[in-house]
């Protein structure tokens, strides 16, 4: 079998590493283009209504919104030319349990609702922008780009989350413990609260690991897998934990791995204690 059967637009003779840099890399006038309307919708986020002018609210500020953080690949560095995804997750005032979150935010008329009638209701500045309804519609909106308006698709994830951590950061420790306390319905929204740390994560990976990333979810997407983008980055780190020559090497360790799923085990004692979690 060639490469050119798991990674379609792979030449045949090139090496991995120089694919990877050929393909998947998004050309610089698109990651300007895209750039810019993200940071478009980033600042009219900030804007969005004062949803928390409610009875009964008592929180320290008149506005709705904490801060805006960019994650998903293109905030993590790790995007991939075909594929690009945006995650806006979108920190709410006021809150200080998770489960009344989890109401406001997914009952009729609530967080989620407004934000996309707020998005896509202004004829000026979000003119081009598309509501596109996914499964997942319990824990964030998408938007879509007319295509008209780019080569690419351009996809953002607006994800609504609040605070558990403090701004110099939390004993982790202390709120993995909070989390195994909840129902396992409850505790999935606490992944996009954590956005900070896992780009930061991701972001301290050296170029070779990047590359693995990009390859690996690149795959992953053309060859129609089951597997979400964030566990192909943490394989690629893990496939590279003990040192990675090149990516041909890493990808190899990476479908190693994989084949013998029933047996891996990937862990990051730095972050966390794997006995206890």
């Amino acid at each position: 079998m060639s490469l050119s059967t798991i990674l379609p637009h792979h030449n045949g003779r090139e090496s991995l590493d120089t694919f990877t840099l050929r393909s998947l890399y998004i050309p610089k006038t698109f990651n300007k283009r895209m750039h810019r309307e993200v940071n478009n919708v980033t600042r009219f986020l900030h804007g969005f209504p004062n949803y928390l002018n409610k009875e009964g609210y008592t929180g320290p500020s008149k506005n709705s919104i904490d801060m805006v953080v960019k994650g998903g690949s293109l905030g993590k560095c790790t995007a991939v030319q075909r594929s690009t995804d945006m995650d806006l997750v979108l920190f709410f005032n006021g809150y200080d349990s998770m489960e009344t979150f989890i109401t406001d935010k997914q009952k009729e008329g609530g967080i989620l609702d407004k934000l996309a009638d707020y998005m896509t209701g202004d004829h000026v500045n979000s003119k081009h922008w598309k509501e596109e309804f996914k499964p997942n519609r319990d824990f964030h909106i998408n938007l879509k780009m007319d295509d008209r308006e780019t080569k690419y698709d351009i996809s953002v994830d607006i994800v609504p989350a609040i605070r558990v951590m403090d701004r110099q950061g939390c004993d982790l420790d202390k709120l993995y413990k909070k989390m195994s306390l909840e129902p396992p319905d409850v505790r999935e929204h606490y992944s996009p609260c954590l956005v900070q740390k896992q780009r930061e994560f991701t972001r301290r990976q050296d170029s070779t690991v990047k590359r693995l990333m990009k390859l690996t979810k690149y795959w992953r997407k053309e060859n129609h897998l089951d597997l979400n983008s964030y566990t192909c980055e943490l394989l690629s780190v893990d496939a590279c934990k003990d040192g990675c020559r090149n990516v041909t090497q890493g990808f190899k360790t990476v479908l190693e791995k994989l084949k013998n799923y029933n047996n891996l085990n990937v862990e990051f004692s730095k972050y966390y204690n794997p006995d206890k979690w």
